[in-house]
């Protein structure tokens, strides 16, 4: 007998057998692939080239943002406008200075009365005129307590063209008293001069620095 008869070509051995290059428990190429468990290369594999889970991405998406927001609030910060703190400093120190020389004098001349006041005959002093110049002599105590006040706290700004006018209108006295009465002592006159042009320089001053502070202020703010 023949060997083909032994042995046919269609035998079911052959089939059933394993190929000779897969894994014993890898499924066959006619069955389906388990869907509860899944290989362990093959889940390396995704987490290591596509994002965990969607949460992760909007959490990286959401990095790039916030560092614009964090340069927009650094960006203001380094913005801020600052005003000149040298330059109100020494106007602030000149204010008080001027009211402690009117304070001084008007408490000089409030305890020594006319006879304080140069050029003066002190032989024979009127008392109707020592009152009234003493109540006069008061009022300049007040007014430069005033300056005092304003160039210390500096909240009241605003009434400091109010007081320089105050001495403003002292000085225009002191003119009609030259032009009604005679040349008075130098000493008045230097008074009178100081008590005209300084008021106004002051104001000019107080103006100057406000409108620059207020331009640096914008340019700040633009910047």
């Amino acid at each position: 007998m023949s060997s083909s008869e032994n042995h046919p070509t269609g035998n079911p051995q052959a089939s059933t057998r394993p190929a000779s290059g897969s894994a014993p428990g890898s499924p066959s190429a006619g069955q389906p692939r388990p869907t509860g468990a899944q290989a362990p290369g093959h889940a390396a594999g995704r987490t290591a080239g596509q994002p965990a889970s969607p949460a992760g991405a909007q959490a990286k998406a959401g990095t790039p943002s916030s560092a614009p927001k964090t340069a927009a609030k650094s960006g203001k910060k380094t913005a801020k406008p600052k005003s000149p703190k040298g330059e109100w400093g020494v106007f602030r120190t000149v204010v008080v200075l001027v009211g402690l020389i009117l304070a001084g004098f008007g408490a000089f001349y409030l305890i020594t009365g006319t006879s304080g006041v140069p050029d003066t005959d002190i032989g024979n002093p009127s008392p109707t005129l020592e009152s009234q110049f003493r109540f006069f002599s008061a009022m300049m105590v007040g007014v430069g307590a005033a300056f005092i006040t304003i160039g210390v706290k500096f909240e009241w700004a605003n009434m400091l063209w109010m007081v320089c006018l105050m001495v403003f209108i002292g000085g225009i006295g002191r003119v009609l008293s030259w032009a009604f009465s005679g040349t008075p002592h130098y000493m008045m006159i230097i008074l009178m001069v100081i008590e005209l042009a300084f008021p106004a320089a002051l104001l000019v001053w107080h103006r100057y620095i406000a409108k620059t502070t207020e331009i640096r202020n914008e340019y700040a703010a633009r910047g």
